[in-house]
């Protein structure tokens, strides 16, 4: 009888470890495929998410949606109209037509393993309320903002751009430092947008950090930014993917993550935007608001 009970609970715990694991990555998502999970939420499916066992999927008449099977080299697509449910180790197709098995080639699935180890928990986003995110906007602690470069940015250029959002301060300048701390550049912050001159010589490989600074004193906003190598600029914008409407949103995808985990974030949100979605920093995907 003890024996029974140890087998029974042995595969309770078993069955619990495999359901809290990850079992696909999402790779592609048209709009309208809605994923639903075991509690009854529905998220707007997004490439980067993981979904677990017992998740289902609606994938609507002319919608596409695209998986890597963990721990597998395969990818699925399916095509809509079809239900679908994630299980221990696959999905299964509840009614619609046939999957489609593609394999993926060894240097994606690496891609794959480096972003799960980064980013290693499960994500789902639930499908967006206009109000909450516009109450959110509204209650901008700081009033002045950077857009780019984006805070520890890799930068594949040599000339930086600032872009800031808000209340510039009054006769405020943008300080530059290099990376012993010692002045770089000052340049008198008069526009959201500062083109720095040809006389601030950044190099290749430098790293910098960043203040807006009030004239009476004051530190506003602050930042750090690195300079790529020029080896490593030239691979990443060689490897760039073509934004056409041909172009497979899986291949559009892998160069994404690839400029994300580099912290070429500039470029990664070009091509999350061309996905239709915004990424943040800490790989929390949504749809882009109309």
């Amino acid at each position: 009888m003890r024996l029974k009970w140890f087998f029974l609970l042995c595969l309770l715990f078993t069955g619990g470890v495999q359901a809290s694991e990850p079992v696909v990555f999402v790779l592609a998502a048209t709009d309208k495929v809605v994923v639903t999970n075991p509690k009854g939420q529905k998220y707007s499916a997004l490439p980067t998410q993981r979904l677990l066992h017992g998740h289902t999927i609606a994938v609507p008449k002319g919608q596409r949606f695209s998986v890597l099977i963990l721990n597998t080299g395969n990818r699925r697509v399916y095509n809509g109209p079809a239900r679908l449910k994630v299980i221990a180790d696959t999905v299964r197709v509840l009614s619609g037509p046939a999957v489609k098995v593609f394999p993926v080639e060894q240097a994606h699935l690496d891609l794959i393993d480096q972003w799960i180890n980064l980013y290693a928990r499960p994500r789902g986003v639930p499908l967006p309320k206009r109000d909450k995110a516009e109450k959110e906007d509204a209650s901008e602690a700081n009033p002045l903002r950077v857009l780019q470069p984006i805070d520890g940015s890799l930068l594949l250029t040599r000339t930086p751009e600032f872009v800031f959002r808000g209340d510039l301060p009054r006769e405020g300048n943008l300080m530059i430092f290099d990376s012993r701390g010692k002045r770089f550049w000052v340049e008198p912050l008069e526009s959201e947008y500062v083109s720095l001159p040809p006389a601030a010589k950044f190099e290749w490989g430098q790293s910098f950090t960043w203040e807006v600074r009030r004239l009476t004193g004051g530190r506003v906003v602050h930042g750090s930014f690195h300079i790529a190598s020029e080896e490593t600029a030239r691979s990443l914008l060689e490897a760039r993917v073509p934004d056409h409407a041909s172009t497979l949103p899986e291949l559009k995808l892998f160069y994404g993550m690839r400029l994300q985990l580099a912290k070429a974030f500039k470029e990664a949100n070009e091509v999350w935007e061309s996905l239709g979605m915004e990424l943040t920093v800490q790989g929390q995907p949504s749809r882009i608001r109309p």
